[in-house]
């Protein structure tokens, strides 16, 4: 029996995992894949800054002389990477069941 249209959940997780948003895109969801690339994105830009201050000052000195709002720039840039990140992966996976589900449903 074929399974055309199916989703394979494991796969939108991995590409979301490597990508925030090429999962979306694997299911088929265009324009959320390139608002998360473009929050993505966004986000990496804002943060630039931040960690080449960060870095600096890693190099040449402790981090105890490093700005506190540098420090929060850049906890704060990272948590919330990862929050889209997850939103991301868990979004794919849920997507790609509900896309099988449906499939499912019409052949019955």
């Amino acid at each position: 029996m074929r399974r055309e249209g199916r989703k394979k959940p494991w796969l939108a997780v991995l590409l979301s995992l490597f990508f925030p948003g090429l999962g979306q895109l694997y299911n088929g969801q265009f324009t959320k894949a390139v608002s998360i690339f473009a929050i993505v994105i966004v986000v990496n830009i804002l943060s630039r800054e931040p960690l080449e201050v960060f870095f600096e000052f890693a190099d040449t000195s402790t981090l105890e002389d490093l700005p506190r709002a540098t420090l929060t720039l850049v906890v704060g840039y990272s948590l919330a990477t990862l929050f889209i990140a997850g939103v991301s992966i868990y979004d794919a996976n849920v997507t790609a069941k509900k896309i099988n589900l449906e499939i499912e449903e019409k052949r019955s």
